[in-house]
C-alpha cells in the first residue's frame, strides 16, 4: 500500500489536484494546480507535463503538494485507482 489519499469529485482550486481518467486502456493522471503553484513550476524548470500514467502523476503530485505546502487532492474517475495503492477517503 502506498497510503490513503483524499478524494472528491469537486476538489477546491486551491489544492493539488490529481484527475484520475482513462485514456483507451491506460489509467491516466491529470495534474490541476492553482495558477501561482503553475507559475513557479514554470520558472524552476521543472518538468511541465501536467498528463502522465497515474503512478508517475501521483508521485509528482506528491512531490508539488509537499513542495508548496498544499493539500492533495484526488478526483476523476476512481475505476482507476487500484485498492492495493490505500483507501480514497472521501471529503466534502
Amino acid at each position: 500500500m502506498i497510503g490513503d489519499f483524499r478524494y472528491s469529485p469537486t476538489p477546491r482550486g486551491d489544492e493539488i489536484i490529481l484527475e484520475l481518467y482513462w485514456d483507451k486502456d491506460e489509467r491516466m493522471g491529470r495534474l490541476r494546480l492553482p495558477d501561482e503553484v503553475a507559475n513557479a513550476i514554470t520558472i524552476e524548470d521543472l518538468p511541465g507535463k501536467q498528463e502522465l500514467p497515474v503512478i508517475s502523476a501521483l508521485s509528482f503530485a506528491v512531490f508539488i503538494a509537499g513542495q508548496s505546502r498544499r493539500r492533495l487532492c484526488l478526483s476523476g474517475d476512481t475505476s482507476v485507482w487500484e485498492e492495493e495503492w490505500g483507501r480514497l477517503i472521501a471529503v466534502n
